[in-house]
C-alpha cells in the first residue's frame, strides 16, 4: 500500500475509534498491522477538513459497490467456537479443510529471521509448501532471508509443485507446531544471547566487527544478518540506500527523529534530508534550530529508540545496508 493509502486508512480507523480498529485489524495480515499502526502513532493531529475529506471518500466508494467480499472461514470458525467450544470448533474447521492450522497462523506473527532459523535446515519443497501457506509480505520477507542456494531451490518448488493433498497439509502442520512447541521454551535465551552478541560486535570497531560478521556469514548467512542488525546504531542511517530511508522516515515519530537528530552527525541529517522534499527538509531543519538545548539522556533515549527501530526494519528485511557510506 502506498504511503498515501496508509494515510487515509489510519485517518479513517482513528476517526472511527478502538473498537472498529480492532475489529479491522483481525482480517490484515501481521506486516499491514505493524505498517498501519506505524502511520497511525505518527499522526499527531487529524484535522476536521481531513476527516472529513476521508469519510467522504469512503461513502462514496462503498456506494458505488455491488457486493462486498465476506470472511466466511473466520465466520464459521468464530460461529463454531461459540456454539461447540474452541477445541471441537478446531477439530470441525481441520477435517472440513477450511482453516489455516492455527500454527501457520503463529508463524506469520513471528519475527521473518525467527523464520528462516526454523526453516533453513530443511528441504526446499517443505519450505515452499510452508510459504505458500503465509501471507504473501510475509512470505517474501522470509524469502529475503534465506540463504542464497535454499531460497532459489525453494522458488523452483513453490512455482512447479502441485496443491499438497489434506492428509500431507495436516502433517505439515503437526511438524510446524511440533518445532515451534520445541522452541518456544528456549527463545528467550536465544534471543538474549544474539543480542548479547550483537551489543558485543558493536563494540568492537566496523573493520573488525565486518570481519567477523563476514567470516560467520559463510557458515550462517542468517544468523549473520540477525547479528548485523543487532549491532545497527542511529549513526548507520548513512549506510541504508534512499529506499529505506524512506521507510524508516515514515516508521519513526517526529519528536524522536528530532531528538535523535539534535546530538547527531550532520552526515545523519543530510542523508534524511535527501530523501525528503525541499518543504519538509527546511522545516525540519528549522525545527532542529528552534528546539535549543535538550539534556543528554533525552538525546541518548532517542537515539536508542531509533535505533531499535532501524534494526527492527533490518532483521525484517525491510531496508539493507551499504557496506560503505558514500555520503
Amino acid at each position: 500500500m502506498s504511503q498515501s493509502g496508509l494515510e487515509k486508512c489510519a485517518t479513517l480507523l482513528l476517526a472511527l475509534g478502538e473498537e472498529a480498529t480492532a475489529a479491522v485489524f483481525r482480517y490484515l495480515t501481521p506486516m499491514e498491522v505493524s505498517q498501519l499502526g506505524a502511520t497511525m502513532r505518527a499522526m499527531r493531529v487529524l484535522p476536521r477538513e481531513r476527516v472529513q475529506e476521508v469519510l467522504l471518500a469512503c461513502q462514496q466508494e462503498s456506494a458505488q459497490q455491488t457486493g462486498f467480499a465476506t470472511d466466511s472461514e473466520r465466520f464459521l470458525d468464530d460461529a463454531l467456537a461459540r456454539a461447540l467450544g474452541p477445541e471441537r470448533a478446531h477439530a470441525i474447521m481441520r477435517s472440513l479443510g477450511g482453516a489455516t492450522a492455527e500454527s501457520l497462523k503463529q508463524l506469520a506473527w513471528k519475527e521473518p529471521a525467527e523464520v528462516v532459523a526454523l526453516l533453513e535446515t530443511e528441504p526446499p519443497q517443505l519450505v515452499g509448501i510452508i510459504l505458500s501457506q503465509l501471507p504473501r509480505d510475509s512470505a517474501a520477507a522470509v524469502l529475503e532471508l534465506l540463504p542464497e542456494m535454499l531460497r532459489s531451490e525453494t522458488v523452483l518448488s513453490m512455482a512447479n509443485a502441485e496443491l499438497p493433498a489434506p492428509d500431507v497439509m495436516r502433517e505439515i502442520e503437526m511438524w510446524v507446531t511440533t518445532r515451534l512447541q520445541d522452541t518456544s521454551d528456549a527463545s528467550t535465551d536465544h534471543v538474549t544471547t544474539e543480542v548479547a552478541t550483537g551489543r558485543v560486535l558493536a563494540g568492537m570497531s566496523r573493520g573488525s566487527a565486518d570481519a567477523v560478521l563476514s567470516a560467520v556469514d559463510l557458515q550462517d548467512a542468517p544468523l549473520a544478518a540477525r547479528l548485523r542488525a543487532h549491532t545497527l546504531s542511529f549513526e548507520d542511517l548513512v549506510r541504508v540506500p534512499l529506499a529505506g530511508r524512506k521507510i524508516f522516515l515514515r516508521q519513526i515519530t517526529a519528536r524522536t527523529l528530532l531528538y535523535a537528530l539534535k546530538g547527531a552527525d550532520q552526515k545523519v541529517l543530510r542523508c534524511l534530508t535527501d530523501v525528503m522534499s525541499e518543504a519538509a527538509a527546511q522545516r525540519m531543519r528549522d525545527d532542529l534550530d528552534t528546539l535549543g538545548a535538550l539534556p543528554v539522556n533525552a538525546i541518548e533515549s532517542a537515539q536508542e529508540e531509533a535505533a531499535l527501530l532501524l534494526q527492527r526494519l533490518a532483521a525484517e528485511g525491510a531496508v539493507s545496508l551499504r557496506e560503505e557510506a558514500t555520503l
